[in-house]
């Protein structure tokens, strides 16, 4: 009878280390000291990896900058700037992040009072998610944000001097994450001044290509 014991216990220790060996995780069946030796000791439970929904990416807007009026530059002349801030709704905000901002036909008409600046026909898109009754008009007046003395100023410019108009330049976040215009004073340009403006620039470029080569050889 011993001799019998000693062998069923050695033969249950040789499957015990051959267990171990091949990282066998025995039933629950099994005696706790055998499923104990089989298990592996550096195995670690791994939690289902959680991941996030997909779905559609937001146009992100490259630094500060939301958008610029090029074709201001290319048809006025700037003479004097100003910054202001402007009155906006929830959903133009949310469609301004999106990018469906548009500036290039705006114009700064101030109030015959003299108190206030009134931002027409700059188009802002309609936000996606909104309901019809949270939507804005996208080219509705919006009122602009300046001090009694910047209103009174561009008026009588507006007033005084033919041929004046102000004109939203920039479009910018500011470092309080609200929006920005940078609107401009302008006199309109006559061909002879576009001309030496296209000028000026082509003779920029070819210069700019020169060097380049130059630097190349």
């Amino acid at each position: 009878m011993p001799s019998k014991e000693v062998a069923l216990f050695s033969a249950l220790a040789l499957c015990s280390v051959l267990l171990r060996a091949h990282s066998f995780i025995l039933p629950t069946h099994y005696p706790l000291w055998l499923r104990s030796t089989a298990t592996p000791t550096n195995h670690q439970r791994v939690d289902p990896l959680h991941l996030k929904k997909g779905g559609k990416k937001k146009k992100k807007v490259k630094g500060n900058t939301i958008t610029v009026n090029k074709n201001a530059y290319r048809r006025f002349e700037v003479l004097e700037t100003w910054e202001a801030g402007i009155a906006l709704r929830g959903t133009e905000v949310k469609s301004i992040r999106d990018g469906k901002m548009n500036i290039r036909d705006g114009y700064i008409k101030p109030n015959r009072n003299g108190r206030s600046c009134e931002l027409l026909n700059v188009h802002i898109g309609k936000h996606n998610t909104a309901g019809a009754y949270f939507q804005h008009q996208e080219t509705r007046p919006r009122n602009l944000l300046l001090h009694r003395q910047e209103s009174r100023k561009m008026l009588q410019k507006t007033d005084r001097m033919p041929g004046m108009t102000i004109v939203p330049l920039k479009a910018y976040w500011s470092d309080q994450n609200k929006v920005k215009f940078e609107i401009g004073l302008c006199r309109g340009k006559n061909t002879r001044d576009k001309r030496q403006d296209i000028k000026e620039r082509e003779g920029k470029r070819e210069a700019n290509r020169m060097v380049k080569n130059f630097s190349y050889r």
